[in-house]
């Protein structure tokens, strides 16, 4: 029988192309007959087929055994063979890999180069926690070989036995330290490395090695080990300070010398990110120099990766020395033409940095030749403009035009018509939808700069009477939202227009009811604007051909308001509506007027301009409101009207609920206070003079009165009794003193919080305020301290502005939402890496572990049996210590009380012995644990809020602790991820959230992902991520709840128009995100807790549910979810739970329940409470 060699193998794979399936199952056929030879020459060359057909997508698992024996041999060629095929095939769950402890041993101790050597190599792909337990003694003691290879490739597999068990790390560190000194230099380069990567996660272990890692930074002429000594020390110098100063001569003389551009880049990247210019002091601006002129060699090389570098750390460099990086304008302005777009994107991140008053323009243009087509450049330009027609770098583009522009409150813009002129031209050339932007900038220009209105007013004009650009307002990039400044431009400073009648005709185009709803309003509410202004002026002029002629225009105007009376949206419908009754209020007066010899015009007209224009609008400053002085004599806390004393007085008046009065009056803090003291001491007063007999005359007219009442719910008995035994209790209200209490009395709170939000603030990039004309700010106001008040201080700045700026990046993402992104090179084995200490000796009995002998399965199964009993033993210890627990209570008075309670204990008694005795019954620790981690992977899974044939909506709460101030102010994050459904796209995705049950959207901070007020677009099968904070008025209780719904639009094909949907839903709070999810109790701090502070505790209540499930796991995990609480410490049968709010509100409980394979589970759970509300609150969702 003659075998096909693996030659033949391939070639009739190349034969067989039409039949090639056939043909290789065939082949794996006859492969596993010859596995089963006893030649090992046929048995390797059948494992090197099927490891061929491996790399093709065949299984060769089934071969595992077969591999071992192959990699067994004591032939060198079948050795690499078996090697090749378990470095391919084997996994970390193989069952055979356990086989191959002894045989990697007795490789490893070959006399033969070449067999240490594939041992070394095909160990460090199938290594295992236990193959590494097992073989790293062998492996450090192989450090003292004689061949220098060896040396090189054991210290190399080493790294990969650290991952798989951390502990031989430690055990082998002082034998690694010693091999930086061996004297082969690839034995210390692998070294180097080595423990380059074992400080990427925890440096300061390897802290100790910085005089030995000194010399060969100093010594060395190995470039790349040199690399890798640098990269290790820029993660040291930030723990060792002293290290700068000492590697500042070595560093600064490779940067002048050395000719490699790798370790060129890594010595400038290092100085710069190192902080090693802050610490050379006057030399600081030499090196920096240095530096820079190196690094425009990166950036004159062709090679497009040393270009890339050289941008990078150019913008490292603009942080600290911005003049010298403008001294690279020119070839950083070459690069942003340059083909590769990841180029460009880092050479505009450096220009943003550059730009001062000189240069705005320059770059600017130069931006913008990137929106332009090529056939449109300008052939006089010196530069070849190259276009991208990618949405997102054009977005980008114009998000960091308008940021150059309008930064520091365009302080770099010296021609601000030149400004305008910009604007409109994107608004033409943009390509992308950049509406709302333009529209925002235009607007804020104009309102802002005086001089630049009239200008602005003519290009406005030129827009709205631009019928191509009307035309093009259903295209998704046509920008139609710029018309909505236009339209508000021209209304607001209509004296600039030059033909008030056209204006007016162009805003009432028969196009205007395509154009966006925001647009149609502004156009409505400027219409009547414009003809306001126009009348007014028409008022000097006026004669009876005038007027005919005028009531002509009226009327047209009025004809054509009805366009917008059809619109789908009511607020456009109701200014239609409003600017129509003023049309038929002037003809009515101007109609039957007669124009009598002095020419007056209608009174009505008189008065028409000063509804719109009696006052110029002005820019306010932020905080103008807080600087306008208080008049003499008013008094903003006092009684506008005193209130009625029958109201104030009435004792049924505290049967409202404090909710209900904050629902209509939410008071200042000062004025609550004085009104309550006020209120404290009339009623006081009023309560004195007052008789009994009167006031019980009152109350029971009252009770007479509800009585009768058929639309009354009466209270139960039992409520009515509570009432009652509560009434002494409220008439002694009004006696209890009221003390003030100051954050300053208590030590160490108030620099505590005033320190967080300092460090709050410097993380949240805070904008510049801006910088107003005197004449618009109120008289008499007050210099603020913020704002600067001498050209030094702008200038001052300016400058700290720009250097936030080139700490990142200046431009907003050209996409609805920022993707997130993770380390690619993240590896969940050097975790436990970063538990190692290396810092202390080793002690006596830390050695490496010793190989144990696998047991048979007799020995197993006897070992097992032991482990069971001695289980058993230890639960009915904790079982019958639980018992005694419960009967050693104090025994009450009562007899039938103490019947009662000795059944009960004898209920869990019984119920522990039961679980006791249970063979599958975990242990307590273990089952706490595995509660606790259930509970932390519910808390990250999303749930549904709403789903149908179009989209899915996901949401996940939390409560944001950091703006938790008091009781009455919760801030509630909401995380949403909406996904499309649909099989094609999904316009117009955006969420409604109304403000009701004392909910309130507040505005989300920048980051890295969409507010919820955002409007998106999504492709099939495409999900986003949005987030909301709401503020949540007083506490959570059960049933409040956020309401919104989700608006988008469907098309069900070409031919028929878009759908407005409209969904809407409620968002439930629940009651255990008030709980703090991360505390963490032994039981003896629960028990000093209840021994020192149990008077605390005052408010009591017991609950009685069913949990449907037979699971103790199970139950435990229903309660702590629903609840909020933590488990602090589980018997059989019992469980003692703890839990605090973010309020500071704790609450304590002791759970008992029965379980009953055959039925629910019963389970009744005692809690106190510093919070009367919130326990009522929690017993209502437990029950």
């Amino acid at each position: 029988m003659f075998e096909k060699s693996l030659t033949d193998l391939i070639r009739g794979i190349r034969a067989n192309k039409k039949n090639e399936q056939k043909y290789i199952t065939v082949c794996l056929q006859e492969i596993r007959n010859e596995v089963k030879s006893n030649d090992i020459d046929i048995k390797s060359m059948a494992v090197a087929k099927l490891t061929y057909l491996q790399m093709l997508g065949y299984d060769m698992s089934w071969a595992s055994f077969h591999i071992v024996e192959v990699m067994s041999s004591p032939r060198f060629m079948s050795k690499r063979t078996g090697y090749l095929a378990a470095t391919q095939s084997f996994q970390q769950d193989t069952d055979v890999l356990m086989l191959t402890t002894n045989l990697i041993k007795k490789d490893l101790a070959s006399s033969s180069t070449l067999d240490i050597s594939i041992a070394l190599n095909g160990l460090s792909h199938i290594v295992t926690p236990d193959l590494a337990r097992d073989l790293c003694q062998d492996l450090v003691a192989m450090l003292n070989h004689s061949r220098p290879y060896i040396r090189k490739k054991v210290i190399l597999v080493l790294y990969k036995v650290f991952l798989k068990f951390p502990e031989a790390l430690r055990l082998s560190f002082p034998r690694i330290r010693e091999k930086l000194e061996d004297p082969d230099p690839s034995v210390v380069s692998a070294v180097v490395g080595v423990i380059c990567e074992l400080a990427r996660k925890n440096p300061k272990n390897y802290l100790p090695l910085a005089p030995q890692l000194f010399k060969l930074l100093t010594t060395s002429s190995n470039n790349w080990m040199l690399i890798k000594i640098i990269k290790l020390f820029a993660s040291l110098t930030p723990l060792e300070p002293r290290l700068v100063k000492k590697l500042l001569p070595p560093l600064t003389s490779l940067i002048q010398n050395t000719p490699a551009m790798s370790l060129l880049y890594e010595c400038i990247y290092t100085v710069i990110a190192g902080g090693f210019l802050e610490a050379a002091g006057d030399a600081s601006h030499a090196l920096a120099a240095t530096c820079a002129r190196k690094l425009r060699t990166f950036l004159e090389d062709p090679d497009q990766n040393l270009k890339y570098v050289g941008l990078l750390a150019m913008g490292r460099l603009l942080a600290t020395h911005p003049k010298l990086v403008a001294e690279q304008k020119d070839l950083i302005l070459e690069c942003i033409d340059d083909e590769d777009i990841s180029i460009r994107i880092r050479a505009l991140d450096l220009v943003v940095g550059m730009v001062n008053r000189k240069n705005t323009m320059d770059i600017v243009k130069r931006l913008v030749a990137h929106l332009i087509p090529k056939d449109e450049v300008n052939a006089a330009s010196n530069h070849e403009a190259s276009s991208i027609l990618d949405p997102v770098y054009r977005t980008d583009i114009i998000h960091r035009i308008v940021f150059i522009c309008s930064q520091n409150q365009y302080h770099n813009i010296t021609n601000f018509e030149w400004y305008i002129s910009i604007l409109m031209g994107i608004t033409h050339t943009s390509g992308v939808n950049v509406g709302e932007l333009l529209m925002n900038q235009l607007m804020d220009v104009t309102v802002r700069v005086k001089s630049v209105r009239e200008f602005s007013v003519g290009q406005m004009y030129r827009l709205l009477s631009n019928r191509e650009f009307l035309e093009t307002c259903k295209k998704r990039d046509s920008n139609i939202e710029v018309l909505t400044a236009a339209a508000w431009i021209c209304g607001e400073y209509c004296n600039y227009l030059d033909d008030v009648p056209s204006t007016l005709e162009w805003l009432l185009t028969p196009l205007g009811p395509k154009f966006p709803v925001k647009v149609q309003m502004v156009y409505i509410q400027n219409i009547i604007k414009i003809y306001s202004y126009w009348a007014s002026d028409l008022l000097h002029h006026w004669n009876p051909e005038l007027q005919g002629e005028f009531v002509k225009v009226t009327q047209v105007m009025l004809d054509k308001m009805d366009m917008y009376l059809h619109s789908t949206d009511l607020e456009v419908q109701e200014r239609a509506s409003s600017v129509k009754s003023i049309f038929h209020l002037v003809l009515d007066a101007v109609q039957g007027f007669v124009v009598d010899d002095q020419h007056r015009a209608p009174e009505m007209l008189e008065g028409l301009g000063s509804l719109f224009f009696i006052y110029e609008l002005n820019p306010v400053a932020p905080k103008a409101q807080s600087k306008v002085p208080i008049p003499e004599g008013l008094d903003l806390d006092a009684w506008i009207n005193t209130p009625l004393p029958d109201l104030v007085d009435d004792d049924d008046a505290s049967s409202l609920s404090a909710g209900s009065i904050d629902a209509f009056v939410v008071p200042d803090k000062k004025s609550k206070k004085k009104s309550k003291k006020k209120s404290s001491k009339h009623s006081g007063k009023r309560r004195e003079s007052e008789h009994d007999e009167e006031r019980e005359q009152r109350r029971v007219a009252r009770a007479e009165a509800l009585r009768n009442d058929p639309y009354y719910i009466m209270a139960d008995k039992s409520s009515t009794k509570k009432q009652d035994s509560l009434l002494p209790l409220n008439e002694e209200v009004d006696a209890i003193p009221i003390v003030q209490l100051s954050l300053d009395d208590i030590g160490g709170v108030e620099p505590k919080m005033k320190s967080s939000k300092k460090k709050r603030a410097n993380k949240l990039p805070v904008a510049a305020p801006p910088v107003y004309a005197e004449e618009e700010m109120p008289e008499n106001a007050a210099a603020s301290d913020e704002e600067p008040t001498s050209p030094q201080q702008v200038d001052e700045k300016t400058t700290i502005s720009k250097t936030k700026l080139s700490k990142k990046k200046a431009s907003a993402s050209g996409s609805y939402v920022k993707k997130q992104t993770h380390d690619i090179f993240a590896n969940s084995d050097e975790m436990g890496l970063n538990s190692v200490d290396l810092s202390t000796p080793l002690g006596e009995e830390e050695r490496f572990p010793q190989i144990q002998a696998y047991l048979p399965p007799e020995e197993l199964r006897r070992r097992e049996e032991a482990r069971v009993r001695q289980e058993r033993k230890e639960l009915r210890k904790q079982a019958k210590a639980a018992a005694e627990k419960v009967e050693a209570k104090p025994v009450k008075e009562k007899k039938k009380k103490s019947s009662k309670k000795n059944k009960a204990s004898k209920t869990v008694k019984d119920s522990v012995d039961d679980h006791a005795n249970d063979d599958l019954a975990p242990s307590i620790s273990s089952l706490t644990n595995e509660v606790q981690l259930a509970l932390e992977k519910e808390w990250q899974q999303s749930s549904t809020l709403f789903e149908d044939d179009w989209v899915q909506v996901m949401y996940k709460l939390s409560l944001d602790q950091e703006q938790v101030s008091s009781e009455q102010l919760l801030v509630v994050k909401v995380e949403l991820t909406i996904k499309n459904l649909f099989d094609g796209l999904l316009p117009k995705v955006h969420l409604d959230f109304a403000e009701a049950f004392g909910t309130t959207l507040l505005d989300s901070p920048a980051n890295d992902i969409a507010s919820v007020t955002e409007w998106f677009e999504l492709n099939q099968g495409e999900s986003v991520r949005c987030h909301g904070r709401f503020e949540v008025a007083g506490s959570i209780h059960p049933g409040k709840c956020l309401l919104g719904e989700i608006c988008y639009e469907t098309l069900a094909n070409d031919e028929e128009e878009a759908k407005q949907q409209r969904h809407g839903f409620e968002l439930v709070l629940p009651l255990n995100i008030l709980f703090l999810r991360h505390v963490t109790m032994d039981p003896t701090q629960f028990s000093s807790l209840l021994a020192e502070q149990g008077h605390a505790f005052e408010h009591h209540e017991q609950v009685k549910t069913v949990v449907p499930s037979t699971s103790e796991q199970a139950v435990l995990l229903d309660v702590t979810h629903r609840s909020g609480l933590h488990l602090v410490e589980v018997i059989p049968g019992a469980a003692s739970l703890y839990g605090q709010t973010v309020q500071g509100h704790q609450v304590v409980g002791l759970m008992k329940y029965l379980i009953d394979d055959d039925q629910d589970t019963q389970v009744s759970i005692d809690l106190k409470s510093t919070d009367g509300s919130l326990l009522t609150d929690l017993t209502s969702v437990l029950a």
